[in-house]
């Protein structure tokens, strides 16, 4: 059994027993399963990434989701580090490994450019140096050659360790939440369950964001003035906006307490419309 890339914990809020049913997009058919038992992988990460994990990202913010899941308060501290797990949890899954890799060459041309400019600099400064620069020019454009070939798992590893996306996690814990509680139809989770509009992001008046926490309870994050309670009860329509979107961006599996006769054609649409500031403000 591999390393989870979906949390165990996370992913337990949607099982009944320890049981819960898994559609896989890719085979286009549901089974059973415990969740110990998916959304893993085989040396995901090192060990001393694994620590990290659990000791900095996950154990700190479990009592704080048990605590949402079942109606209660959260103090400023807690929020902090709900924030932090999921903006974790957005870039843990494989589709922020793949957005880490689609984005290397970028990034790599973009460090490029800096090296190159001062490198430029120091044959300024020192006319001596020139050799050395020019050597130095050419050994950094073969690394950086290497690394748009290549885009080795490394930097994304790398980049889950850098304070876990600082100006994400700030617009997070910045937003008023709420939790969305259903005693009627059920929040269903996915192997990419973060999600906002990647237009909006996560820190402009328009943001919002969704996390289903359980079959039962959902967070929602948005920026607003007004004062909000932490705990609403769910109307039927946000319980299916907040699923459209948990599907939209699933990767490959959508995890459910149940299976529902109209679930395998909703989950199978290659687009799904999305409501805009659905939530703005709460009603």
């Amino acid at each position: 059994m591999g390393t989870h890339y979906v949390p165990k914990f996370y992913l337990r809020g949607f099982a009944k027993s320890d049981r819960f049913a898994v559609f896989d997009k890719e085979a286009r058919r549901w089974f059973h399963t415990q969740p110990k038992s998916v959304a893993n992988e085989v040396g995901l990460w090192p060990d001393e990434l694994e620590t990290f994990v659990t000791e900095s990202i996950e154990e700190p913010a479990k009592d704080v989701i048990d605590r949402l899941r079942n109606k209660g308060p959260i103090s400023e501290d807690e929020r902090h580090r709900l924030a932090r797990y999921i903006t974790f949890l957005w870039k843990r899954v494989p589709a922020g490994r793949e957005r880490v890799r689609e984005s290397t060459p970028t990034v790599a041309d973009q460090v490029k450019y800096e090296l190159d400019t001062a490198l430029d600099n120091l044959a300024r400064i020192d006319g001596t140096a020139i050799e050395l620069v020019e050597k130095r020019r050419a050994e950094i454009a073969s690394y950086i050659d290497k690394i748009k070939l290549e885009r080795p798992t490394s930097l994304w590893h790398g980049s889950l360790t850098v304070e876990s996306g600082l100006d994400a996690g700030r617009g997070v814990a910045a937003m008023k939440w709420m939790i969305l509680h259903t005693s009627g139809p059920r929040y269903f989770a996915s192997d990419n369950p973060v999600f906002f509009f990647k237009s909006d992001g996560v820190g402009n008046v328009t943001s919002e964001l969704t996390l289903p926490l359980s079959s039962s309870a959902s967070l929602v994050g948005i920026h607003t003035t007004s004062s909000l309670p932490l705990h609403c009860q769910a109307s039927d329509r946000h319980v299916r906006e907040v699923n459209r979107r948990t599907a939209s961006n699933a990767s490959r599996y959508i995890f459910t307490e149940q299976v529902e006769p109209w679930m395998k054609e909703f989950l199978l649409k290659s687009s799904h419309e999305l409501t805009r500031r659905m939530f703005h403000p709460f009603s």
